[in-house]
């Protein structure tokens, strides 16, 4: 069965696969079959947002056969020593921060719901979802990339625009990088018994407003030497 490389972006899609041989078309949106580096694969491109991942996502693994998925894209670091810009980041555990009830002055949501997002036998999913990258790869047989920082992804619908809201994210659920999709496609593998694994280049700190300080084409471009070395089994 294929795996599923799964971009929100074409220009993620087109960054990652740079420098590697595809017989494929890269879609604006939706599912493309691809033959890269020996492998069958789908390249899904979702949109922008927890939504949009989730229906595009939920779409394909419901159409299609697949062996798991690999997320990759671009992400913010919550912690620049750690996660520097441009450093590669993968995810152990994804936190939806939407979900919950809001408190700190409207900044963070905690998940005081009584309602999980999804449930089965004694796994409950409320807020945050564990994930398990080294088997996840394993069972892909996916290389993980050499030298990665590794902690828990924040997913938001709102790109985090202060330094306040920034430190109170971070503080409430211990989160390395923030990003827009990680949760749903963590959320849509898990429902199916499916390995995910998440990887992101860090384009910016959390709560960065000037886009100066950012450094989003050289993300971009990593995204092409991590992947790179991720499918041929090499160091990436």
């Amino acid at each position: 069965m294929p795996l599923a490389l799964v971009t929100a972006t074409a220009a993620e899609m087109r960054s990652a696969l740079a420098g590697l041989a595809v017989d494929a078309s890269i879609p604006g949106r939706g599912v493309s079959p691809a033959r890269i580096c020996g492998r069958d694969m789908l390249l899904v491109v979702t949109g922008v947002g927890p939504v949009n991942a989730a229906l595009e996502t939920g779409a394909c693994l419901d159409r299609y056969g697949i062996a798991g998925v690999l997320n990759a894209g671009v992400a913010g670091s919550f912690d620049l020593k750690r996660a520097p810009l441009r450093s590669v980041a993968v995810a152990t555990a994804e936190v939806y921060a939407e979900y919950g009830v809001v408190d700190d002055g409207g900044l963070a949501s905690t998940a005081r719901f009584a309602f999980p997002q999804w449930e089965k036998g004694a796994l409950r999913v409320a807020q945050r979802l564990e994930l398990s990258p080294e088997d996840a790869a394993k069972d892909m047989t996916l290389c993980l990339p050499q030298g990665a920082v590794f902690g828990t992804g924040l997913t938001v619908a709102g790109v985090t625009g202060t330094p306040m809201r920034a430190q109170a994210l971070s503080a409430l659920h211990g989160a390395l990088t923030e990003s827009m999709e990680g949760f749903a496609l963590a959320l849509a593998c898990v429902t199916r018994g499916l390995p995910f694994l998440e990887v992101r280049t860090i384009s910016n700190g959390v709560g960065e407003a000037d886009r100066t300080n950012w450094k989003l084409n050289e993300a971009m471009t990593g995204l092409g030497t991590v992947l790179a070395g991720m499918l041929s089994g090499g160091p990436a």
